[in-house]
């Protein structure tokens, strides 16, 4: 008998107390692949893009998902993805070319790198992907490059939500986007030099739980946008709203209904088509965490157990696997996954193996107290802005990333060696 043990992810559940994931006991993957260990559901990731994608479609057929390659940058869940019809937001030319890799053509790869330089705008241009400029000074340095015929730029509106907050991204402190004053100049200027199309982009969030967030940040974009087009005479291609489609992380959050989402969104956004006579562009969404975060946990074995003043279970992951709890102070649900039916009877703080006081994943957090040494810890939603974070910080060596997929489990990225660690180092010689 299987009983799922987190939110709507049927894929992780547990089997006389056993977690399993997609029908693989998580001490297992332990033996055969090792700790500290990713691990990701094939079947989770799917689901969550096409729950997206029929939700909007339902009401807006032009409606696109482009996948935010900095949540989790593995090729292969950047291919899994683009099998099923997502484009790709790139942040970086490498994400460019790990989105190339996965067979996303590079009309449906959205260039949003910030603070861009002149290589970065240089290589963007030359290899064709479609710019999504934040800064209007990009826009001058551009045109001592070569003006391409298709540019988008990046809206701060002055407006901002997250779920934790250094991670709002509009706003007077945001380092994020063109202020709305400057709006009119980028794409006056743009169309000047003889960019033929646009896009407009507006990001100004993440993690938002709250769904009626999204239909505010439609009707404040198509204010700008719509105004904007008519004045200067110009389309645009897309709207794109970012990201921001929230998780759960804590047991007592609810999921975003994407549902009443898509509705109100295309509801505001067809009134706003509508008021401003801007056609039927396409309207993407960016999401990065919102498909990937809940489909993946991160496996941490127990390396030692200290009673102190408090009583401390180390584990062989630390903050260098996973940065967002000493980053952010993120919060993680963490699952015993040797004995899901232990009583959770001891106050424990979670740290790790890294020289820093900040390297602690959970301060008082209840476990059971029958967790001993050699025993695995599984921290939920770690499948966005895990790996991607780590890091080879007090020289520790990134894990291993795993994909699993109806009881059989593929090795999609090796865990590093000594070798990795010194990699392209030499010792210095003076003559």
């Amino acid at each position: 008998m299987t009983t799922p043990v987190w939110k709507s992810v049927s894929e992780l559940n547990h089997r006389n107390g056993i977690l399993h994931l997609e029908g693989i006991a998580i001490p297992d993957l332990a033996r055969t692949f090792g700790t500290p260990l990713y691990v990701y559901s094939y079947n989770r990731i799917k689901k969550n893009y096409h729950r997206l994608v029929n939700a909007y479609r339902a009401h807006y057929p032009h409606f696109e998902v482009y996948y935010a390659i900095k949540a989790n940058n593995n090729p292969a869940i950047v291919k899994l993805l683009a099998e099923e019809g997502a484009g790709a937001d790139a942040s970086c030319i490498p994400e460019i070319l790990i989105a190339k890799q996965a067979g996303i053509p590079d009309h449906r790869i959205l260039y949003s790198g910030v603070y861009n330089s002149d290589h970065d705008l240089r290589y963007a241009v030359d290899h064709r992907t479609r710019l999504n400029l934040e800064d209007l000074s990009q826009l001058y340095r551009l045109e001592k490059i070569s003006i391409p015929e298709f540019l988008s730029f990046r809206i701060n509106p002055g407006m901002g939500e997250s779920g934790i907050k250094g991670l709002v991204f509009a706003g007077p402190d945001a380092k994020f986007g063109i202020i709305e004053p400057d709006v009119e100049k980028a794409y006056t200027q743009a169309k000047e030099w003889g960019v033929k199309r646009f896009g407009i982009h507006m990001m100004t969030g993440s993690n938002v739980l709250n769904p009626h967030y999204f239909e505010q940040v439609v009707i404040k974009l198509l204010d700008i946008a719509g105004p904007l087009a008519k004045k200067l005479g110009i389309q645009f291609e897309f709207i794109d709203i970012g990201g921001s489609l929230g998780v759960p992380y804590r047991p007592e959050e609810e999921e975003l209904d994407v549902n009443q989402v898509a509705q109100s969104v295309v509801r505001a956004l067809r009134a706003k088509l509508k008021e401003y006579h801007m056609g039927e562009p396409t309207l993407i969404h960016e999401p990065g965490r919102y498909l990937v975060c809940d489909a993946g946990v991160l496996v941490a074995s127990v390396a030692s157990i200290k009673q102190a003043h408090k009583t401390f279970i180390g584990l062989d992951a630390g903050m260098q696997t996973l940065l967002r709890p000493a980053l952010h102070g993120a919060y993680h649900h963490i699952l015993y996954s040797n004995n899901l039916n232990a009583p959770c009877d001891r106050k424990v703080n979670v740290v790790g193996q890294i020289c820093e006081s900040t390297d602690t994943f959970a301060k008082d957090a209840m476990l059971p107290s029958a967790t001993a040494i050699g025993d695995q810890l599984v921290f939920l939603n770690a499948g966005a802005y895990g790996y991607s974070m780590s890091s080879q910080y007090n020289s520790k060596m990134r894990p291993a990333e795993v994909l699993v997929k109806d009881g059989q489990a593929c090795l999609i990225r090796k865990r590093e060696q000594f070798d990795d660690l010194i990699k392209g180092t030499q010792f210095a010689v003076f003559s």
